[in-house]
């Protein structure tokens, strides 16, 4: 298996991503910065952004409303209404997404768009998140020799044998699973 690689590689493929759809932005993209109000892309520049690291890392992402896909899990824990964030929402997607300045996930901000306020730092996260999902070695013959064919399929250089990787819909489920209830949250914040 090749290594993990660094944040900084994974951020330099994020910001190649981005110039490479939007040349202006040149120096604009930092670690940081909104990718919507302050770099201005929109919906079909994160399905760009996401097929170009899907190639480069060999990960599948989540192609769903990640919101909508964690009111599912997390219910009956309403996470928006009226299409507003609520304050579980905004409690959610403040541990889903700690790279975000919390004052930018407030409750009562519009739901359609979240994905505006991701950063740099957020696609970084993602595809580590991903990337540790991945199995370290073959099942069949235990080589740790494994390549991504496509997105979320390894390939064993030592006996040939095909490994499903998790995808970004596992993974985001596997983190729901270790979101406290709303009583947890109470709990820890009187004892912490």
């Amino acid at each position: 298996m090749t290594p993990m690689p660094t944040d900084q590689e994974i951020y330099e493929s994020v910001r190649q991503a981005i110039t490479a759809i939007r040349r202006d932005l040149g120096n604009r993209v930092t670690p940081e910065c909104e990718l919507g109000a302050e770099l201005g892309l929109e919906s079909l520049d994160y399905v760009d952004i996401e097929f170009r690291l899907e190639t480069t890392y060999g990960v599948e992402f989540y192609h769903g409303s990640a919101l909508e896909k964690l009111a599912e899990l997390l219910a009956p824990r309403q996470l928006e209404e009226d299409g507003l964030l609520t304050a579980d929402g905004a409690a959610v997607l403040r541990l889903r997404l700690p790279e975000i300045d919390p004052e930018r996930l407030q409750p009562g901000l519009p739901t359609a768009g979240i994905e505006a306020k991701f950063t740099p730092r957020t696609w970084v996260r993602v595809v580590k998140e991903l990337l540790r999902a991945r199995p370290q070695v073959c099942r069949s013959c235990g080589s740790a020799r494994l390549e991504a064919v496509r997105p979320s399929l390894l390939r064993c250089a030592g006996c040939g044998a095909e490994l499903r990787s998790p995808d970004g819909e596992e993974c985001l489920v596997a983190w729901a699973r270790t979101v406290p209830s709303p009583t947890e949250q109470r709990e820890e914040s009187r004892t912490g």
